[in-house]
């Protein structure tokens, strides 16, 4: 199974594809969407991604879903954003689960409140690959997360 997994940020965006076949993860490709200008900001990171889900044909996507930080101003931007990825889950009719940041990182460290540096380090270690940032490291470890908890449901 092909997974798309997202960590959607107000100006960066991280994105994965992973492969998972049973207990075996393979990352085909990952990066991330910058803009810092808005609205432009949401039309970068929707062609962004309708062109990955072109050249890659995920089946599903694992998406990490808000949270409640200090700025109310970026939860609502951080939710412009999920919005593109739940219109494009809808227009290619790919199915979308959402997953918490604890759940995430619990799946790649064992820990659910580790830090974006453990995150990255068990990212690189795990699965064999050097993201240039930590969105994409996060994006990674969600589709992990996903995998991992489609595997288990599975078994």
């Amino acid at each position: 199974m092909k997974v798309l997994g997202i960590d959607p940020g107000n100006y960066c965006t991280g994105y994965s594809i992973l492969e998972g076949r049973g207990n075996r993860y393979r990352v085909i490709t990952y990066g991330s969407i910058k803009s810092r200008k808005r609205p432009e900001n949401l039309g970068r990171i929707f062609s962004g991604l309708q062109e990955v889900i072109q050249v890659f044909s995920p089946e599903e996507i694992a998406l990490e879903s808000a949270f409640y930080g200090k700025n109310p101003q970026s939860l609502l931007r951080l939710g412009e954003v999920r919005g593109v990825v739940l219109l494009l889950s809808s227009i290619n009719s790919i199915p979308l689960y959402e997953y918490t940041p604890q759940k995430v990182k619990n799946s790649i460290t064992g820990y659910g409140w580790s830090g974006k540096n453990e995150v990255l380090m068990m990212v690189e270690k795990l699965l064999n690959v050097k993201p240039e940032n930590h969105d994409e490291a996060d994006a990674i470890a969600v589709a992990f997360c996903h995998l991992l908890s489609r595997r288990i449901s599975v078994e």
